[in-house]
């Protein structure tokens, strides 16, 4: 593009960066294209469909794409949800070491290992660990302080290897690691490990729509 004040042709670069952060953000694959005709093979031009896996991120920091303004604010956000983890973690250690003396008492920590203990003790806290989370997530926004994280809350997939045909699903999340699966007039239940393989990379299901939910913390 030709600059008037260089007086010759220059190579621009534009940036943009956010200055307000959406109460949700879509999240939109690149699965399709336009394949162009090549004389030397024959091929006329067509649609394709992108096969390649592409992983995508349960939560999703958006803060590399603020401007300078805005990621301050969310490093304010980010330092007290760092105290509020500390707080977590070390009130965790003393649930822990109750629980470890208790089942000591008991007779049923003899013969187990610090690791055991451990996975028996965050089982007893599944059930509070979840609401809590999901109090997070699905808090009304504008009440709470913003750190820049978005949480996966829906996605749209595409089957099959055509860009002229397939089948698309619908994947919602409803409580800590469960998701519902909508095909057609089917329903079923899923877990969140079930939604990260939908990566692509063959014919299974894969992404072409990510919805994420702001966090806010309070």
């Amino acid at each position: 593009m030709h600059s008037p004040l260089a007086g010759r042709n220059c190579l621009f670069n534009r940036e943009q960066r956010i200055k307000r952060l959406p109460s949700y953000l879509l999240v939109q694959m690149m699965r399709f294209f336009w394949k162009e005709a090549d004389d030397a093979s024959g091929t006329k031009a067509t649609k394709s469909k992108i096969l390649r896996s592409v992983a995508f991120p349960r939560q999703l920091d958006m803060q590399p794409f603020c401007c300078d303004r805005l990621k301050e604010q969310l490093d304010l956000g980010r330092q007290y949800e760092k105290r509020q983890r500390d707080e977590e973690e070390a009130a965790n250690k003393e649930g822990f070491e109750r629980f470890r003396q208790e089942m000591e008492k008991s007779g049923k920590a003899v013969s187990e290992s610090t690791s055991d203990l451990w996975r028996k003790y965050r089982e007893t806290k599944r059930g509070e660990e979840t609401k809590k989370h999901d109090e997070l997530l699905y808090r009304p926004h504008g009440l709470g302080v913003e750190t820049g994280y978005y949480e996966l809350v829906g996605v749209t997939t595409h089957q099959g290897r055509s860009a002229n045909s397939g089948h698309y699903v619908g994947w919602t999340h409803e409580s800590g690691d469960t998701w519902s699966k909508y095909d057609d007039d089917s329903v079923s239940t899923v877990k969140t490990e079930n939604i990260l393989d939908l990566r692509g990379g063959g014919d299974w299901h894969m992404a072409y729509y990510l919805v994420y939910r702001k966090l806010e913390i309070l």
